[in-house]
């Protein structure tokens, strides 16, 4: 088995399991090398995991460029797998991967094709660099389908993992659900930045169609005082319930256990998966492109429902409809747990990474 290197800006707590399992899997030679940024509850944790290897800090060096400290210097052999992470506006990235290919180092390129933040000249860039490795990994199956009709001259080997999260503790504190017997309305998960869109949620919950539907938010960020002067501006303040930013999962376990219904208003990635193991049936935007990869877990009418963009009537409706429907919300939500259980999540994760480990390994002996 190669030495498999994984380069990363930071390793938050999503991520924890999933390279756990990696390590259990690969052995001493699996290490991931990232740095340290302050994200609150996501990097807030006791002791660094034996596989995590420190950089130093990632700094602007221009205009939308970026340098990793360290990253020149991880040691890399002939015959090693590099897994690097798919930000193109990392100059260290770019460098770090030229230098692996002149050493004889397998290379892949972790990323997204698309996302909410994608822009045409960032995608054009990201389209040349992802020419240079030997293997690409994407978040998603279809991320991966998308890809290969696009270069469908190009020999190059292309992975996807379905992005998910460590779900082995959401199962075991997961309750049944029944939607009639559910004691609170809606749920939402995630960072408080305009990208969450939660004032346009708040609006909605205002309109009459809303009356007296709940929510709780677990959750911090940069919007939260907008957002609770904006609640009380709206009378929301009796429905809606502030439980700040955390990675317990009981805790977590215990909010959304009581919930009917996951919403998020703005371009939904990670958030959805975490929902959808709980088996809350999910109701979001219906433009695609402004969703992250993750998106690619929701099947609207099956495990949850989509509303008009940027809409707070359109949003206030759905939201009535589907909490008005208690049989519709148990089947959709039958339909979120199975969705988790067979793709998004650390296990499904781990074993497609190492399949691809095992293919490029095949390939570099048949190649020498």
């Amino acid at each position: 088995m190669p030495n498999v290197t994984i380069l990363q800006p930071v390793v938050p707590a999503y991520r924890l399991g999933f390279f756990e399992r990696l390590a259990e899997r690969l052995g001493a030679g699996f290490s991931v090398h990232a740095s340290f940024e302050d994200l609150g509850a996501l990097t807030d944790r006791d002791a660094v995991p034996r596989w995590e290897r420190s950089l130093g800090p990632t700094k602007r060096i221009g205009p939308g460029l970026y340098w990793q400290r360290g990253a020149l210097a991880v040691p890399l052999a002939r015959g090693d797998i590099v897994v690097i992470s798919g930000a193109p506006r990392s100059l260290t990235n770019i460098l770090l991967l030229l230098k692996a290919k002149l050493l004889g180092v397998r290379t892949v390129w972790w990323g997204h094709l698309w996302s909410a933040t994608s822009k045409p000249w960032r995608a054009r860039l990201r389209m040349l660099v992802m020419r240079l490795p030997d293997a690409i990994l994407f978040y998603t199956n279809e991320e991966m389908t998308e890809y290969r009709c696009i270069q469908r001259t190009r020999s190059q080997s292309v992975f996807a993992l379905d992005n998910g999260i460590e779900t082995d503790d959401i199962v075991r504190l997961r309750k049944p659900y029944r939607s009639e017997h559910r004691t609170r309305d809606l749920f939402f998960i995630g960072r408080l930045t305009p990208k969450a869109g939660l004032s346009l949620l708040f609006e909605a919950l205002a309109q009459p169609d809303c009356a007296g539907v709940s929510l709780d938010i677990v959750g911090s960020g940069e919007t939260e005082l907008h957002l609770r002067s904006l609640a009380e501006s709206l009378g929301l303040s009796d429905r809606v319930r502030w439980h700040g930013s955390t990675t317990d999962e009981m805790r977590i376990a215990a909010i959304a256990n009581q919930c009917r219904l996951f919403v998020y208003p703005g371009s939904v990635g990670l958030s959805l998966v975490h929902a959808l193991s709980y088996g809350l049936p999910a109701i979001l935007h219906e433009n695609r492109r402004e969703h992250m990869p993750e998106y690619a877990a929701f099947k609207t009418g099956v495990n949850g429902l989509n509303f008009p963009s940027n809409e707070a009537s359109g949003l206030s409706q759905v939201i009535s409809r589907a909490l008005g429907d208690s049989e519709r919300l148990n089947r959709m939500s039958a339909a979120a747990v199975l969705t988790t259980t067979n793709a998004f999540n650390s296990a499904v994760m781990a074993e497609r990474f190492c399949a691809m480990v095992e293919a490029l390994t095949r390939d570099d002996v048949k190649g020498r």
